[in-house]
């Protein structure tokens, strides 16, 4: 790292510490923001005004003056109430778009129907932002979750959407006064389950999302863990031995294996809705009891080696079939624990639909913080 990036993450660091400092202390003054960190007067007023500026913190007025007299310190606080954020979170055929408070309160939510058409989506942020009757200067960014390989700012490819090679953030962007950051969707519903939801208070997870398709997230020291080309968590394609010697292949433009085997359409194939299936396996009903096992035992498997390979604290597991997935957590967590020597905590995602736009606005804040 050369002197520049060494001094660039000096002061994310510092901007992180002094940040917190005045969200746990507050209210704070510069000074004693200096002193309890061990920081210079300079850079913390240096950072302090630049999270003014960003809207993260306020101002609370003098402090009341002291027997010793002199100048009233000028106090710092945080007020959640001081700024808001928007998350929206694009599936195949609807979006989901919440607006957020700086500790994530949500102040509004809309689901609704949507195209992939991106003068639609823009469309539908700012009837959302209209009828919220928040005003724009009060939104400091918008994170945006997309099903497909992305960066912060392009999607390279989102089959579900059609989109290749599409800057998202350059088309959105432009219609808006605040920044917009762009993120892979199952990202961003593991950021939000770390935030607010069943991940709380742990840094180190592994998130997986079991929908129609599969997904997941590695999150490791609170941070996504995007791989070489942005293609980690991909566990849709993972394979065993078996699959090998039975030709089961991963092929281009095609389903993954493991996706095959285990999400919510290789469920619904057995002539029964999901709720239902998981119901009758509770009830002990031999039909469906043998389809539930060869679940359980395939997803054990796949979470054992993730544990494996990444050490989480956590497992969180999300999406719609997770809904119904209460009656086989146990097993899961014994098998598990039965294939590893490495012990984590299995649990289910707890904010549903929400976990997405959640994590999209969380990731926007990190964005805006670091920027």
């Amino acid at each position: 790292m050369n002197m520049i990036g060494h001094l660039d993450l000096i002061k994310k660091i510092n901007r992180s510490l002094i940040l917190e400092k005045i969200k746990t202390d507050q209210p704070i003054s510069r000074a004693t923001i200096a002193k309890r960190l061990s920081l210079s007067k300079s850079t913390v007023s240096t950072i302090v005004d630049e999270l003014l500026e960003k809207k993260l913190v306020i101002e609370l007025g003098e402090q009341t003056a002291t027997k010793g007299g002199g100048r009233p310190a000028l106090m710092i606080g945080f007020n959640p109430k001081s700024a808001y954020a928007i998350g929206v979170d694009i599936d195949r055929q609807k979006i989901v778009v919440l607006i957020t408070d700086l500790v994530g309160a949500i102040v509004y939510r809309k689901k609704l129907e949507c195209t992939n058409q991106i003068d639609e989506l823009v469309s539908i942020i700012k009837n959302c932002l209209s009828d919220s009757n928040i005003a724009e200067d009060k939104i400091i960014g918008m994170g945006i979750g997309v099903p497909g390989i992305t960066d912060t700012k392009t999607v390279f490819s989102a089959k579900a959407l059609r989109w290749t090679n599409l800057n998202v953030h350059q088309l959105i962007s432009k219609q808006f006064a605040f920044p917009v950051f762009i993120n892979n969707d199952v990202n961003c519903a593991g950021l939000g389950e770390m935030w607010l939801g069943s991940g709380r208070n742990s840094n180190h997870l592994f998130f997986i999302e079991i929908g129609m398709s599969i997904g997941s997230a590695i999150i490791s020291n609170g941070n996504l863990v995007y791989g070489y080309n942005y293609q980690s968590g991909e566990i849709a394609y993972q394979m065993s031995k078996g699959d090998f010697e039975q030709k089961r292949f991963n092929l281009p433009n095609d389903s993954g294996v493991f996706e095959n085997k285990v999400s919510g359409t290789a469920l619904a194939g057995h002539g029964m809705s999901i709720k239902a299936l998981f119901e009758r396996y509770a009830n002990g009903d031999s039909e469906v009891v043998p389809v539930v096992d060869n679940f359980i035992v395939e997803l054990s498997i796949a979470i054992a080696n993730a544990v494996n390979l990444l050490n989480p604290e956590r497992v969180i597991i999300g999406g719609d079939v997770s809904e119904y997935m209460g009656v086989v957590m146990n097993e899961i967590q014994k098998m598990v624990d039965n294939l590893t020597p490495i012990r984590t905590n299995i649990r289910l995602a707890s904010l549903g639909s929400d976990a997405g736009p959640l994590g999209a606005i969380s990731f926007a804040f990190k964005q805006i913080e670091h920027s």
